[in-house]
């Protein structure tokens, strides 16, 4: 049996962990934009996740090859790609908390089940997405990776022990903290900063 735990629990034990982390990883991690050249009759916007050795690269392909960019590289994940959406958009830290909760937690259900941690990470996704439903469109279920990597190394997972949810919560917060130092969320987009605002691209977030 899988544990059931509200929003509100999982909510006060990301608050009570958050102390143990730097400030930064409160707040809505930075996509630096990229300009594509596309003379088209559509326009070029999304997301991506880079690792920040990959980044430099992308960024000289797209300035010095765009059509090299634009048809022959492909994007790293669709569930990956939306979170990074999600995070750009959420309001307040409270939804950030949901999405990152929801996100690693749906990769750490892949842990070994013995040490407790996939049956906490279970609960944490459960209360985290009944939270979120009722402010974006949330991933689709056929999606397979939400988070593009869990950065806390295997044997760590292996040797835990959980009997209640909070090292699962931080080992969200440590996971997101890794992330945000070790890649950079690039927003691409062919429209200028005035036709950004006119064209406002397709949100993920439900009509409140």
């Amino acid at each position: 049996m899988f544990e059931r735990m509200s929003w509100s629990s999982a909510y006060e034990l990301w608050k009570h962990s958050r102390y143990f982390f730097p400030k930064s990883l409160f707040e809505a991690p930075a996509a630096e934009s990229v300009f594509v050249d596309y003379n088209q009759e559509n326009y070029i916007y999304g997301y991506d996740w880079l690792s920040n050795e990959e980044m430099e690269e992308r960024k000289r392909l797209i300035k010095d090859n765009p059509s090299q960019f634009l048809y022959f590289t492909q994007p790293t994940n669709k569930g990956t790609i939306q979170t990074a959406q999600m995070l750009t958009e959420a309001k307040d830290e409270k939804e950030l908390a949901a999405i990152w909760i929801a996100a690693t937690s749906f990769e750490l259900k892949e842990s070994d089940p013995r040490n407790g941690v996939r049956r906490y990470a279970y609960a944490l996704h459960d209360a985290a997405i009944s939270f979120l439903r009722e402010r974006f469109y949330v991933w689709h279920h056929a999606m397979r990776r939400l988070v593009p990597d869990i950065m806390i190394p295997n044997t760590v997972l292996e040797s835990l022990r959980c009997d209640e949810a909070e090292p699962v919560i931080g080992l969200i917060q440590m996971n997101a903290m890794m992330l945000k130092g070790s890649y950079t969320l690039l927003r691409y987009s062919s429209l200028s900063d005035e036709e950004l605002a006119k064209e406002q691209p397709h949100s993920l977030r439900l009509a409140l």
